[in-house]
């Protein structure tokens, strides 16, 4: 595995043989999962305000 899930999916898509297209729409599932690892995650203070609008956005996604 690489330093992050962006080195991962990189190396990936070099491996299969190019550039992938990923679907940039997030089902029900994914953002539930998202909110979920936010949940259970720690963050500083200085991560709150950004935490919290993230957290604010994904809920609006799924209201909609």
């Amino acid at each position: 595995m690489g330093k992050s899930i962006v080195d991962d999916i990189k190396k990936t898509a070099k491996h299969i043989g190019g550039r992938q297209n990923f679907k940039t729409d997030f089902t029900e599932e994914e953002l539930k999962y998202l909110l979920g690892l936010i949940a259970k995650s720690e963050f500083k203070g200085v991560d709150l305000q950004t935490i919290y609008s993230i957290t604010a956005k994904i809920q609006n996604k799924l209201l909609k």
